[in-house]
């Protein structure tokens, strides 16, 4: 699979996503056949539309976001391999789109950008490597 096959139709894409009439259909969807059955029709798919990327990705933050006692058996490893994989696909969505952001959008990017970095500067390294 070349690049021209992954990012097709990505130059269509806009903030407006959530706007758009894929967008209402896939939560209308979403509503009569539920969510779980909604996700395994995605999954099950080898490529994804960028509505079902956003509404996965809309999905997973969910539930990585709640305290759910399922995912606290999770191995952390395949926890943060999922968060990277995360990344790095949100990642090549912005670079090849580039998109205009609203000030208050980028305001709130850089900051949870900010917290998401703990680990990763030095301050915490050094503090990281004191405690083992």
């Amino acid at each position: 699979m070349d690049e021209h096959e992954i990012f097709t139709g990505l130059e269509d894409v806009k903030l407006t996503l959530f706007d758009s009439k894929e967008w209402r259909e896939i939560c209308n969807r979403e509503n009569s056949i539920g969510p779980e059955a909604l996700l395994e029709e995605i999954l099950d798919k080898r490529v994804w539309s960028n509505v079902e990327i956003l509404w996965v990705v809309k999905r997973m933050l969910f539930y990585y976001g709640s305290k759910d006692s399922v995912l606290k058996k999770a191995p952390p490893e395949r926890l943060l391999l999922n968060m990277a994989a995360v990344l790095r696909v949100l990642y090549m969505f912005v670079d090849y789109t580039n998109p205009e952001l609203d000030d208050n959008i980028r305001s709130y990017i850089s900051s949870k950008l900010t917290d998401a970095t703990w680990g990763i500067n030095q301050r915490t390294r050094q503090y990281l490597r004191k405690r083992h």
